[in-house]
């Protein structure tokens, strides 16, 4: 008849302190334990402590883990005659060369011809190689490129965004003062201008900020006034007048605006406000007056001709004295016949 052979056994939380060389098993975790009388030993586990304390390898098959000290971290395998390092954990452990990893979906391996000091020197997109230089020489070469150059105007030359915007700014302020300014008579700038307002200030003791800025076109930003020097040619428009004026170098001159109001002076007809306005002069007793002349009517001892309008003179009775102030003179008074 078999004889079965029964190993203590129980729960793992049971496990008491085995005798040396006695057996137990856990029937919850299937671990199984041996004893010393002292300490409980699982079985089958990697053996562990510092890399000197491992025992004499010539059992094959067992491992080793080194949890403290030099080696730490290291898992030694017994081939049945030497200890042999069984994991990686630096690069040192590892034999062979670059040439022995594969490329892999994501990353590759360089060429040896293609670093420079630890550097990569070429740039390829499969088809089309270019080396470090070439593209530093290619970059360089101011005949294919644009540089930044703010003081330059070649078509090689580029500016900067600063050099840009510097520029768009000055030409707004040549166009901004061809818009509008509300006065051109001031010398006192305004106690509460709404932001935009604008002005040329006076010819005269400007005050405040404005003082010794005469002539200049005064613009309210909200916080201070930007003050602008007129350039010739320069034009605003003045609202309070609904006139153009131009700035011609030494001051602000009338060039347009609202139409006047002609009146006709005496001795004249017409006018009024229009593009174009009549002046006719008007015609009186004796006076005739045609589309392009004015002609006076002779009367009794008036002659007209082309020479003017005179005195009827006979040259007897009366006489033209040229020598004593143009004077008409009687010469013979007859008293006649009976």
């Amino acid at each position: 008849m078999a004889q079965t052979i029964l190993v203590k056994r129980g729960l793992k939380v049971n496990l008491p302190t085995l005798l040396s060389g006695e057996l137990g098993v856990c029937t919850d975790t299937n671990e199984v334990y041996g004893g010393n009388g002292t300490t409980n030993f699982l079985l089958g586990r990697v053996m562990m402590g510092t890399y000197a304390l491992r025992p004499n390898s010539g059992v094959s098959g067992r491992l080793y883990y080194v949890n403290s000290g030099v080696n730490l971290g290291y898992i030694y395998l017994d081939d049945g005659s030497a200890w042999q390092k069984a994991n990686v954990l630096a690069l040192g452990d590892l034999t062979g060369t670059i040439d022995n990893i594969v490329d892999g979906t994501t990353y590759a391996k360089v060429l040896t011809a293609d670093i420079t000091n630890g550097h990569v020197n070429k740039v390829s997109d499969g088809t089309n190689v270019k080396t470090a230089l070439e593209i530093k020489t290619h970059i360089d070469d101011i005949t294919k490129h644009r540089i930044i150059n703010d003081s330059g105007t070649s078509a090689t030359d580029l500016w900067s965004a600063q050099q840009i915007n510097n520029k768009i700014e000055l030409a707004k302020h040549n166009i901004e003062p061809q818009a509008s300014v509300k006065d051109k008579d001031l010398l006192t700038p305004p106690a509460s201008p709404n932001i935009g307002d604008r002005y040329i200030i006076a010819n005269g003791t400007a005050t405040g900020v404005w003082l010794n800025n005469n002539n200049k076109i005064a613009e309210w930003d909200g916080t201070t006034w930007q003050l602008y020097t007129p350039l010739v040619g320069w034009t605003a428009y003045v609202d309070d007048e609904s006139k153009l004026y131009s700035w011609n170098g030494t001051a602000w001159v009338r060039t347009g605006g609202a139409l006047q109001t002609i009146t006709a002076g005496n001795g004249l007809n017409g006018g009024g406000q229009a593009d174009t306005v009549t002046l006719n002069v008007g015609a009186g007793n004796g006076i005739t007056v045609s589309a392009d002349t004015i002609a006076v009517t002779a009367y009794k001892g008036i002659t007209v001709d082309t020479n003017g309008v005179s005195a009827n003179i006979d040259a007897s009775s009366i006489v033209y004295d040229s020598v004593n102030s143009n004077r008409l003179m009687v010469g013979t008074v007859d008293g006649g016949t009976f």
